[in-house]
Formats: C-alpha cells, sequence, structure tokens
C-alpha cells in the first residue's frame, strides 16, 4: 500500500509500507540499492520536500547517486514536530546538482557545511 500525501506514519510504518530494510543512511529508505522512499527533517533539508540536501558521508553521498540514476517516482516524508512523518506526495527528480556555487548558496541557508549534491524535486500529481 503506497503512502498517501497529508498523511502521518511512523517509521515502522514507512518501512513496512515501502518495503525498505531500514539499514542506513534513513534519509532515504531503500530496498538494496534501490531507493523506495526519502524521510527528511527540515533542520537539515529547509526546503523540503522540493530540495534535499545530501550529505557527504560515504554511504549518504551513495544513495544519493544511486537516486540520482533511478528513474521511479518515491514518496516524500518530513518529520513534523509530534514525530511522526508526513507525507508530503510522491515526487521524482528534477535534477540534481554539485555545482559549487548552488552548493555554497545551499549550504549558507541551511546553516550546513557538510553538502555533497542538491537533489531537486518535483511532486508528480
Amino acid at each position: 500500500m503506497p503512502l498517501t500525501k497529508g498523511h502521518r506514519y511512523t517509521w515502522a510504518q514507512i518501512l513496512e509500507q515501502t518495503g525498505a530494510d531500514g539499514s542506513p543512511p534513513y534519509y532515504l529508505p531503500h530496498q538494496g540499492t534501490h531507493v523506495v522512499a526519502a524521510c527528511v527533517t527540515t533542520d537539515l533539508n529547509p526546503d523540503a520536500p522540493n530540495i534535499i540536501l545530501a550529505g557527504n558521508g560515504p554511504e549518504i553521498a551513495r544513495y544519493a547517486d544511486l537516486f540520482c540514476r533511478q528513474s521511479n517516482q518515491i514518496p516524500v516524508c518530513v518529520k513534523s514536530a509530534d514525530r511522526e512523518w508526513l507525507c508530503c506526495g510522491t515526487f521524482k527528480l528534477s535534477k540534481s546538482s554539485t555545482e559549487p556555487v548552488e552548493l555554497r548558496v545551499q549550504s549558507d541557508r541551511a546553516k550546513r557545511s557538510n553538502i555533497y549534491k542538491i537533489l531537486f524535486l518535483e511532486e508528480v500529481l
């Protein structure tokens, strides 16, 4: 059963409904090397769900790159104040960037220094 826009989910429900294996990196739940969802926080991703800022840790960067090679649509969830995950809809990658100027702008905006890649998403209606 797919995640529904506007509904809230626990982490366990997201794993169950997407078939994700629950292994790191947690921001891109996956089955093996296939990304099946995105789960982010607005403190690290202020423009979520439309922009996801992938960090530069090895597995974090690896799964960002794997997602960029996929053509599927995924549900994107943002952690809400009640610690549950709000499904913001189904999105697809419109582009990604490692352009230094864009990275600097997004780093400043998010107050982060560890951004590896910017994932620009568009909602699929």
